[in-house]
């Protein structure tokens, strides 16, 4: 998924390894042992990261915009889809599981990154996120919220 990592994320957002691990509900160990290689990320460590990270950079702007609406989604699937259902269109990556947009059952989280990378709307999240300056919180620099979404 564009080559983000636990690391780069944490990094981004000026955390420590203790206060990135205290948000995502993980032991600083586990998230210690990801970024030194001794330990392969779990993909709910990966949701997690991941989803701080564009909630954080996205700001009050998080969730505006429904994926269905983006990529132009079958009126059929849109019901059958669990984030058309409860309209959490923002996070249809993080709430169907291993579930595709197509509701198409994947394998494995490495399989759902693999498809959402591919699509528009997951694309224009993290492009969004990337392009926010990380600023530094000590110069008082951090971007107003909701001002990185495009």
């Amino acid at each position: 998924m564009t080559g983000l990592d636990i690391r780069s994320i944490r990094e981004h957002l000026g955390l420590t390894q203790s206060e990135f691990a205290t948000l995502l509900g993980f032991s600083a160990r586990a998230i210690q042992s990801c970024e030194q290689g001794w330990r392969k990320p779990s993909s709910a460590l990966e949701r997690m990261a991941l989803l701080l990270y564009i909630a954080r950079q996205q700001g009050p702007a998080f969730g505006e915009l429904p994926c269905w609406e983006i990529v132009k989604c079958d009126p059929v699937n849109r019901e059958r889809c669990l984030a058309y259902r409860t309209r959490q269109g923002h996070l249809c990556w993080f709430l169907t599981g291993n579930m595709s947009c197509a509701l198409k059952p994947l394998r494995t989280w490495e399989e759902k990154k693999q498809w959402c990378s591919r699509c528009s709307f997951f694309k224009r999240m993290l492009v969004a996120a990337a392009a926010c300056p990380r600023g530094d919180n000590s110069a008082g620099n951090e971007p107003e919220p909701g001002a990185c979404t495009s």
